[in-house]
């Protein structure tokens, strides 16, 4: 898919083409904007369109450098099948089957870890010490560079401050808090959008061969991220969003049920509780508009409004301050099962 094929991020695009046209490619990028959005994909494209052969603004996806940047996927299996973990892996939840491109880096937080570890960033700065394989420029992309740690963005950024000729770093965050203000300097900034729920919505029927049904659903509890509507398919979330609403909505004396509380039960908590943040969301807007075309939550629009009349503006306002609360203490690390029965409690209350 090359740079011209990516949809609803027109300025972005627009930026790169520019540079490739010049042949201003030098240095490192920052890749900016929130999750789902195609940052990740747009780095492949843009690491293709700058070894491609035929030298354009744009990769030709015909020649032999643009065939190997290609990444063929697989489900991970272990440390991607390998005996050791390896340097370079991981994109969206799966490992890469082959880098055919020796001189294409592709460096990710593996799988149950923290952060991104210095011994990955260390080999990174080996790998860029050698001369090229074969293309004109070796290329490092660090998907989702939030997830370095200060040690391993220290490391890095000698090789930003002294960058050569015939090497790229493409870096790609959701979270420019997390990027130190010294890597953040270094780097020229590319920022992607959040999309339409018409754009995504397009996306999910003609290139994801979504039903009109599943589009619709999916594109409103997107919010503006492609990548998150594919998820929600991908992970089945709407039977996670109603195992939520079962326990902490629908059901009564969710506090005295140990079960409701237990962590273990949820694929993705975070993940779950942004959906029960939507039904809250829902409810509270449904004081307000008949407009069904603004809800999240448009399989269950009759409940929505069944329900929201039981409720005070008032007091779901304080529900949405609640769950709120909860995620925040979960991304904080805090006992999640204490955090999930202290949020049941104050739903329960009037």
């Amino acid at each position: 898919m090359p740079l011209r094929d990516i949809i609803g991020q027109d300025n972005a695009v627009k930026a790169l083409n520019a540079m490739l046209g010049k042949e201003d490619i030098n240095g490192a990028y920052l890749f900016l904007g929130p999750k789902g959005v195609g940052k990740f994909s747009a780095g492949i494209e843009f690491a293709k369109a700058i070894n491609c052969a035929k030298l354009g603004p744009d990769a030709c996806g015909e020649c032999v450098s643009c065939k190997k940047m290609e990444p063929t996927r697989a489900k991970a299996r272990g440390s991607c099948g390998r005996n050791t973990e390896p340097a370079v892996v991981s994109v969206a939840g799966e490992c890469i089957d082959s880098l055919n491109h020796p001189d294409l880096f592709i460096i990710r937080k593996e799988e149950g870890a923290s952060f991104i570890k210095i011994d990955r960033i260390r080999d990174v700065i080996y790998q860029a010490s050698l001369k090229p394989y074969e293309a004109r420029k070796k290329i490092f992309i660090i998907a989702e560079a939030e997830d370095m740690n200060e040690e391993s963005q220290n490391a890095l950024l000698k090789i930003l401050e002294e960058p050569r000729e015939n090497q790229i770093f493409i870096l790609t965050t959701s979270a420019v808090s997390g990027i130190l203000p010294t890597v953040f300097s270094r780097c020229k900034v590319v920022k992607f959008n959040l999309l339409s729920q018409a754009r995504i919505q397009e996306i999910l029927i003609n290139r994801q061969g979504f039903n009109e049904e599943e589009a619709v659903l999916f594109s409103r509890m997107a919010l503006g991220s492609p990548g998150r509507a594919i998820a929600f398919k991908e992970n089945d979330e709407i039977r996670e969003r109603d195992r939520m609403l079962n326990d902490f909505f629908l059901r009564k004396r969710a506090i005295l049920r140990e079960e409701a509380c237990d962590d273990k039960k949820y694929n993705d908590l975070d993940a779950s509780l942004g959906m029960l943040l939507s039904w809250y969301r829902d409810l509270l807007v449904s004081k307000f508009t008949q407009d069904r075309n603004i809800f999240l939550n448009a399989d269950r629009i009759e409940e929505i409004f069944s329900y929201s009349a039981r409720f005070s503006a008032d007091k779901l306002e304080r529900d949405i301050s609640s769950v709120m609360k909860t995620m925040n203490y979960i991304r904080r690390n805090i006992n999640p099962k204490m955090a999930l029965f202290n949020m049941a409690i104050e739903l329960e209350r009037q």
